[in-house]
Parts: C-alpha cells; structure tokens; sequence
C-alpha cells in the first residue's frame, strides 16, 4: 500500500467513525406546519364549545404560514384569542412550550364561523311593540357576525322593543326590555303580611316597576312614601 494509499483509507476511517458517533447528524426536532396548527386551533375550540351550547363553532380559514421545526419534547401549546368574547377575536396568539421552555410565541389572523338558531322578526315591527309567538322565528345565522343574538324565543315572548326592527333582522337583548307592571302613576293595591297578619292599603306608584323591583309608593292614607316591591299588576308589597 502507498503512502497516497494509506492517507486516504485514514482520511476515509476517520470520517466514518464521526459519522457513526453522530457528529455528522442533523440536530433532533418536530416538524410544525399548517395542518398541525390548523389541528392545535381546533382542538381548543372545541373545548370552548360549552360556552356556546347553542352553536356549532368551526375554524374556516387560518393565515397561511411557513413550516418551522421546534426541539423534540414534551410539546405543551397556550392559545390566547384576541377578545374576551371568543367570537370577536379575529387574530389568537399561540405559545409553545418543549419540555416547559417556550420554543415558539406566535401571532395569526383566524375567521371563525358559529352557527346557531336566532331569533329574527317575522315582520316589520314598530317600536314598543310587545312580542308575541307570531312576531318572531328562528333562523340559522353566523354568530360571528352578530351582537348579543336571541338564541331562545321563549325568554323574549312578552318583552317591548325599544326600536323598531325590520322582517328579517335578527333581534339583540339590547333592544328588548320587559315592559313594567306598575307605571308611575298607577294606583296600586299595598299588601303588608307580619305572620299571619294581613294588612292591604290603597297607594299610588310614584315610579315604573318591574316585577320584584323596589319602587317608591305613595300612601293614600298616610300620605307617606314607603318603599315596596312589585309583585303583579297594579300590585305592590311591604314587609313590617
């Protein structure tokens, strides 16, 4: 064997042997791309779907990113969406931890879609209108794109616009109120009970109650004002 011979069987030995030991190796690590996110988004809002029972909540698009790789380990992911009202936020902010030390901290852009049954108006209505059966139907809508909805026509029946609202509009809680039982003015029967005792007066509402809101209430008799609580229609009590 030459000398030529013999340098380049070393040379070659001498590479072999780091690459066996793994000096030539690639460092170790998880390979993240658009479909793990996509998969990590998901997960989380179907956790949260138990804030929104009524609803059906999917990720519909997500901003397009580029594939990063993260050391191997003990992957622990942190979402943080960008309004306390999850279908607000249109950008969530992601952690992620190997091990317990934070390996990635990003910022995307997501269009969520909730889907729900809603309330809207079966008609053109008037402000002050009471709402009946016949005022209102339910209809499939994005809640993403509405503000505080009605999602249960049961809880409206009864309750007063306070605007008018064309057919087809979803309603708002905003926009309802429930109409008072006893209007300022009203006169009123007063009931106070002391055990057994039962003692009735007539008086007259000095403001607009609700039922089992306080008001102020005049006296006929005593011509003083006592503090009662509405219980029905032209209806108030107090207790001795």
């Amino acid at each position: 064997m030459t000398v030529v011979q013999r340098t380049t069987f070393l040379l070659f030995f001498f590479l072999f042997t780091l690459a066996s030991h793994g000096f030539c190796d690639q460092p170790s690590g998880v390979r993240v791309d658009q479909e793990k996110i996509r998969k990590v988004l998901t997960t989380y809002l179907q956790k949260q779907q138990k804030r929104y029972p009524q609803a059906r909540i999917r990720l519909r698009e997500i901003q397009r990113l580029k594939p990063f790789q993260v050391p191997a380990g003990r992957l622990h992911w942190e979402i943080t969406p960008s309004s306390p009202r999850l279908l607000d936020s249109r950008r969530f902010n992601l952690i992620l931890r190997s091990d317990g030390r934070v390996v990635k901290n990003m910022t995307l852009y997501a269009d969520l879609e909730a889907l729900a049954p809603v309330a809207v108006a079966a008609a053109d209505l008037p402000r002050g209108t009471i709402l009946g059966p016949e005022d209102l139907t339910m209809v499939t809508m994005d809640l993403a794109n509405l503000r505080s909805p009605c999602l249960d026509a049961r809880d409206m029946l009864g309750k007063k616009l306070r605007r008018s609202i064309r057919m087809g509009t979803a309603f708002s809680r905003s926009s309802l109120e429930t109409p008072p039982l006893v209007k300022r003015g009203d006169m009123v029967t007063i009931t106070a009970s002391l055990g057994a005792l039962i003692v009735t007066a007539r008086g007259q509402a000095r403001e607009n109650g609700t039922e089992n809101e306080t008001i102020r209430v005049r006296n006929i008799s005593s011509r003083k004002e006592i503090l009662c609580r509405v219980t029905a229609p032209s209806a108030v009590e107090v207790e001795l």
